[in-house]
Protein backbone atom coordinates (compact mmCIF):
# COMPACT_ATOMS: atom_id res chain seq x y z
CA UNK A 1 0.00 0.00 0.00
CA UNK A 2 1.35 3.72 -1.21
CA UNK A 3 0.13 6.67 1.56
CA UNK A 4 0.33 10.07 -0.28
CA UNK A 5 0.26 12.81 1.67
CA UNK A 6 1.10 16.19 2.35
CA UNK A 7 0.39 20.09 2.06
CA UNK A 8 -0.64 21.90 -0.93
CA UNK A 9 0.39 25.60 -0.29
CA UNK A 10 -1.87 27.22 -2.50
CA UNK A 11 -4.99 25.56 -1.46
CA UNK A 12 -3.59 26.10 2.70
CA UNK A 13 -4.96 22.46 3.73
CA UNK A 14 -3.56 18.64 3.72
CA UNK A 15 -4.15 15.97 1.66
CA UNK A 16 -5.23 11.98 1.92
CA UNK A 17 -4.54 9.48 -0.82
CA UNK A 18 -4.05 5.62 -0.06
CA UNK A 19 -3.14 3.38 -2.99
CA UNK A 20 -3.78 -0.34 -2.92
CA UNK A 21 -1.36 -1.31 -5.77
CA UNK A 22 1.14 1.16 -5.72
CA UNK A 23 2.98 3.99 -8.40
CA UNK A 24 2.69 1.19 -11.24
CA UNK A 25 1.46 2.92 -14.66
CA UNK A 26 -1.77 0.92 -14.37
CA UNK A 27 -2.40 1.91 -10.91
CA UNK A 28 -6.61 1.83 -10.58
CA UNK A 29 -8.01 4.91 -8.66
CA UNK A 30 -6.44 5.58 -5.25
CA UNK A 31 -8.31 3.34 -2.54
CA UNK A 32 -9.27 6.27 -0.55
CA UNK A 33 -8.90 10.08 -1.52
CA UNK A 34 -9.41 13.35 0.71
CA UNK A 35 -10.95 14.90 -2.13
CA UNK A 36 -13.59 12.82 -1.63
CA UNK A 37 -14.19 13.91 1.79
CA UNK A 38 -14.97 17.96 0.55
CA UNK A 39 -16.59 18.82 3.63
CA UNK A 40 -13.71 17.62 6.14
CA UNK A 41 -11.48 20.54 7.56
CA UNK A 42 -8.34 19.33 5.45
CA UNK A 43 -6.87 22.63 7.22
CA UNK A 44 -6.23 21.16 10.27
CA UNK A 45 -3.45 18.38 10.69
CA UNK A 46 -6.03 16.15 13.23
CA UNK A 47 -8.50 15.88 10.03
CA UNK A 48 -5.59 13.69 8.41
CA UNK A 49 -4.28 12.03 11.76
CA UNK A 50 -7.91 10.52 12.64
CA UNK A 51 -8.82 9.85 9.30
CA UNK A 52 -5.40 7.81 8.92
CA UNK A 53 -6.81 6.07 12.14
CA UNK A 54 -9.79 5.68 10.69
CA UNK A 55 -8.03 3.63 7.54
CA UNK A 56 -6.01 1.41 10.57
CA UNK A 57 -2.77 3.22 9.53
CA UNK A 58 -0.35 3.75 12.51
CA UNK A 59 -0.51 6.18 14.37
CA UNK A 60 1.89 9.33 12.51
CA UNK A 61 4.23 11.95 14.61
CA UNK A 62 1.75 15.03 13.24
CA UNK A 63 4.87 17.08 14.26
CA UNK A 64 6.33 15.84 11.11
CA UNK A 65 3.55 17.30 9.44
CA UNK A 66 4.05 20.67 10.76
CA UNK A 67 6.17 21.72 8.32
CA UNK A 68 3.81 23.72 6.57
CA UNK A 69 5.44 26.88 8.76
CA UNK A 70 8.33 27.07 6.77
CA UNK A 71 8.31 27.09 2.96
CA UNK A 72 10.45 24.38 1.74
CA UNK A 73 10.62 22.51 -1.30
CA UNK A 74 8.30 19.51 -2.16
CA UNK A 75 9.95 16.89 -0.86
CA UNK A 76 9.00 12.81 -1.39
CA UNK A 77 9.78 10.54 1.37
CA UNK A 78 9.30 6.76 1.70
CA UNK A 79 8.66 5.79 5.88
CA UNK A 80 8.68 2.68 7.12
CA UNK A 81 6.58 1.29 10.09
CA UNK A 82 9.76 1.14 12.10
CA UNK A 83 9.74 4.83 12.21
CA UNK A 84 12.67 5.00 8.65
CA UNK A 85 12.46 7.34 6.18
CA UNK A 86 14.18 7.20 3.20
CA UNK A 87 14.28 10.60 0.36
CA UNK A 88 13.46 9.55 -3.07
CA UNK A 89 14.33 11.78 -5.93
CA UNK A 90 11.77 14.20 -7.19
Amino acid sequence: MLIVMGYGGPLNEFFLQLCDDGLSANADEPAYSSLHEPTGDWRDIATMVRRLGDLGIPKLDDRRCRRRQRPTRNRIVQRALDGGVTELPD
